[in-house]
């Protein structure tokens, strides 16, 4: 199957030298394309490369890197990544990927948490959070969307989420775990919004919120890791702005975010700086400290936002992912066809596992 679907640039009758690709993006590229093509494996590699793949959340958002994760699953690209990063979302998407559950796990945005039992606003007056995380990790990843937890705690790619610690304001990964129920309670903690999922998560002795704080987008710590290749997925076009302060970030969060720490509301106002920086940095094909080889694969328009809930623009927005990752490998249209029917109905069953 995986050299059925993903072939040499040369076969898909596309050029490598387009000049608004970076080389160095090609070159990420071609790597996948030939640890593929050579049946290569996690800890038996033919090359010295590491290959991370880092993924970006956002809330609802999250559903456009858990199409693209479902878009590699369906390719049959998992065995070339040496790593996986995630951030916030991008964590719980990457954990599904690693468990060969992508495509499972993008269900759950539009079919289990796309309803007011887990996003509600009116919620901002009462004792609740607008976003009920316990819902996610505790009901949903162990109910009807089990995440296979020993599946990622064995697995020879190395797994690792990104949350914030908001005594330090400093970012925190985690990377070892004891159990399933210590890997979801890191998910949980990674993946707290800050106020808009409730208080810090209290997790080993620290209290986080997650890295959209610190590193939204997990490339930096890959590349201080020593990684020496990364696939970035984003969650919002190439070019795009960054994250603005919305009605509800002024009057809702921000004063909240004050009053647990001033530094971190701080930085919550002004990571829009941050996040186009960095953008602009990953956009030449290099890492944050020019070490790296990058690509970026982003997709072409804005579907969903933070906090949505309706179904056909929550399907929209997978779809966009697994586009965006046909084109970010130059693939030809027969590639998007297949991956484009992962999210019909016929895929909401769990599929079967194959060890």
């Amino acid at each position: 199957m995986i050299r059925g679907l993903v072939r040499p640039f040369a076969a898909e009758g596309r050029s490598t030298s387009n000049p608004i690709v970076p080389p160095a993006a090609i070159e990420v590229r071609e790597l996948i394309h030939r640890r593929i093509g050579e049946g290569s494996r996690p800890g038996a590699r033919r090359d010295r490369h590491r290959l991370a793949l880092c993924i970006e959340g956002g809330g609802m958002r999250g559903v456009v890197s858990a199409g693209m994760v479902s878009a590699l699953e369906r390719l049959g690209l998992l065995s070339a990544f040496d790593a996986v990063y995630g951030s916030s979302a991008g964590a719980i998407n990457g954990a599904f990927f690693v468990a060969g559950q992508a495509a499972f796990g993008t269900s759950i945005y539009y079919e289990n948490i796309n309803n007011k039992r887990f996003i509600d606003i009116g919620r901002s007056f009462g004792p609740r959070p607008i976003l009920d995380l316990d819902l996610l990790v505790w009901n949903v990843m162990r109910g009807p969307k089990r995440l296979d937890v020993p599946r990622v705690l064995e697995s020879p790619i190395q797994f690792h989420s990104l949350a914030t610690d908001t005594a330090s304001g400093r970012r925190v990964v985690f990377r070892s775990w004891i159990g399933e129920e210590d890997f979801l309670s890191s998910l949980r903690a990674g993946a707290t919004m800050p106020i808009v999922a409730g208080p810090p998560y209290e997790y080993k002795g620290g209290k986080c919120w997650d890295a959209l704080l610190t590193e939204p987008i997990p490339a930096r710590i890959a590349e201080e890791d020593g990684c020496t290749h990364l696939m970035v997925l984003l969650t919002r076009p190439a070019g795009a702005a960054g994250p603005r302060l919305s009605f509800i970030d002024r009057v809702f969060i921000l004063p909240r975010l004050r009053a647990v720490s001033v530094p971190l509301a701080r930085r919550y106002a002004a990571r829009a700086r941050e996040y186009v920086e960095l953008l602009k940095v990953l956009s030449t094909g290099r890492g944050p400290q020019e070490r790296a080889a990058v690509l970026t694969v982003a997709p072409a328009t804005t579907v969903a936002g933070k906090l949505e809930c309706d179904r056909g623009r929550l399907l929209a927005a997978a779809r966009a992912g697994a586009s965006a990752v046909v084109a970010g490998l130059a693939l030809d249209a027969t590639r998007e066809e297949k991956v484009l029917g992962l999210f019909g109905p016929e895929r909401r069953r769990q599929p079967a596992k194959s060890r």
